[in-house]
């Protein structure tokens, strides 16, 4: 098939315009997770109205959606993936409007090429990225069966073609003590808080004793009432993660649940550990795929700098989808310096080089599920990969 390229961002240019005002509205008007209502609402009216067929609510998830555009005959199918959830008090200081407008707006470049390419091309709204794991609901849900190969692009301080994610997992825990008169009969006190401080200080002890890429991080979510009273109950909230899944499940967790189990053996305050429902794998990479995405994105007039797959970063819910199925999490670059969950990122989010990279990054997707969809043997590498990562 002739090269698609030049029509791809003749696309984007044409729907520049939209994309952009689309990706202000959602930048202005941030929603955390599970709550995205007008953000998954005005992505859906955009596809739809450029003849996508459009389901809202999959999943069971009311803020997700799947927008689908049938190509000429049997063929892959290919996922664009939409993320559009902010943070709570931050906005989009993670840049997921930035996300969401690059998704549809590969989704709006691909679709007037649809009638020539074979497959099928969806664009799918995940939700609650953010500590919500919407991408594994919608996997539990079966929304991502029979997808071939799945794509996105997060918006980073430098342009790369992958970002090597981490496991994780999280708790919230709540010790139950007995209060009592600070001063007046301590002794009749069980003292919750002092559980708190002695499980933090176990996992501080426990560092020491992990692999390097561990990182362990929590706070302190309730500490008591009064300082002259013992704390009946106090919490905290802890997140572990892992460059290597199995060995945070297996090794690691139940390693810090006996920490928690210990501070409370040590005070008599009893422990309720309350592990997180939904627990992030690492990223599976893709050599094929991220060699599609340096090449667009040089396409694109961006230079890429090279991955180190053992380089320490965050988790996301699509480390999930990328054991599932062969997956993109390439990163372009919105500021030089700003890093994820600042205020600095936030304001770059909506941008004029935001701007650019949602332009640039619906082009690189675009261009990437173009080779997928118009060449058996590209899809066919894309997939031995996968194989050979397992």
């Amino acid at each position: 098939m002739t090269d698609l390229t030049p029509r791809i961002d003749a696309n984007v240019q044409r729907e520049a315009h939209a994309l952009l005002e689309l990706s202000h509205r959602i930048h202005a008007h941030p929603e955390i997770l599970f709550e995205e209502f007008q953000a998954s609402a005005w992505l859906a009216d955009a596809l739809e109205a450029r003849g996508f067929a459009v389901e809202r609510g999959v999943g069971g998830l009311p803020t997700a959606f799947r927008a689908v555009r049938e190509g000429h005959g049997p063929g892959p199918t290919v996922a664009l993936l939409c993320e559009y959830d902010a943070l709570p008090g931050m906005g989009h200081a993670c840049g997921h409007n930035v996300i969401a407008t690059m998704g549809a707006g590969a989704g709006l470049a691909l679709a007037p090429l649809m009638d020539e390419l074979p497959g099928r091309l969806v664009v799918l709204g995940t939700p609650a990225e953010e500590g919500g794991g919407g991408k594994v609901l919608l996997q539990r849900a079966g929304v991502f069966d029979g997808i071939d190969a799945a794509l996105m692009i997060h918006p980073w301080l430098a342009n790369q073609a992958a970002m090597p994610l981490l496991a994780s997992t999280r708790w919230d825990v709540v010790y139950h003590g007995r209060p009592a008169h600070a001063a007046l009969a301590p002794h009749l006190g069980v003292n919750a808080l002092d559980a708190v401080r002695l499980a933090f200080a176990g996992i501080d002890a426990l560092r020491q004793q992990v692999r390097p890429d561990v990182r362990i991080h929590g706070i302190v979510t309730h500490g008591g009432d009064a300082p002259n009273v013992i704390p009946e109950r106090a919490g905290l909230k802890l997140v572990a993660r892992s460059a290597d899944g199995a060995y945070l499940l297996e090794e690691l967790a139940p390693r810090i649940e006996r920490l928690f189990e210990g501070a409370a053996m040590m005070t008599g305050a009893r422990a309720e550990v309350i592990p997180a429902p939904i627990r992030y794998r690492e990223m599976r990479f893709n050599r094929p795929l991220e060699a599609a995405f340096e090449r667009h994105t040089q396409r694109r007039g961006r230079a890429t700098l090279p991955v180190d797959p053992v380089a320490a970063t965050g988790s996301s819910d699509i480390g999930n989808v990328s054991q599932a199925l062969p997956s993109l999490h390439g990163l372009l670059a919105i500021d030089d310096a700003a890093m994820p969950h600042t205020a600095a990122f936030e304001v770059a989010a909506g941008s004029a080089r935001g701007d650019a990279t949602v332009l640039d990054g619906a082009a690189v997707l675009a261009g990437v599920a173009a080779e997928l969809l118009s060449d058996p043997a590209r899809m066919a590498e894309v997939r031995a990969a996968f194989e050979a990562a397992g």
